[in-house]
């Protein structure tokens, strides 16, 4: 059970990081860019994070799932299923309103830096949605 715990809380603590990451340090570099080497950058970190993200939030999901299963009989059952529920939402939003925003920049669509300045915008509310349920994940695995 020790080495699930830490592995949970590893992939999605990493997974928190990635995404703080792309906000805070990888698109304020692109932004100092000249807009055609941006755009290119941009375009690039989406195809390729665009592939790897999908992957790692349904594994970080799964496992918090696998998580609560688990502690479903213990008093963080309430926190966990909280942890889920933010989870399962970030996921949806992302679909929806991250996902179509990020494949326009991607495309180099005219508007593209509105629509970039708009994704990161919802980026940090993703970020900090992923930050809670991994705190609520962390004090719950390590009481």
């Amino acid at each position: 059970m020790y080495l699930f715990n830490m592995a949970t809380i590893f992939i999605v603590l990493t997974l928190v990081g990635v995404e703080f990451s792309v906000s805070a340090f990888m698109n304020p570099a692109a932004s100092r860019l000249e807009p055609e080497s941006q755009l290119k950058m941009l375009s690039h970190s989406a195809r390729v994070l665009g592939k790897v993200m999908p992957i790692w939030y349904s594994v970080s999901t799964l496992l918090l799932g696998i998580q609560t299963w688990l502690c479903w009989h213990t008093p963080g059952r309430p926190i966990l299923l909280t942890a889920d529920a933010i989870m399962v939402l970030i996921a949806v939003a992302s679909i929806f309103l991250l996902v179509p925003l990020a494949s326009r920049v991607a495309e180099g669509a005219t508007d593209w830096q509105r629509i970039n300045r708009i994704w990161d915008r919802r980026n940090r509310v993703r970020i900090a949605a992923l930050a809670t349920a991994a705190i609520l994940l962390a004090y719950v695995v390590v009481r």
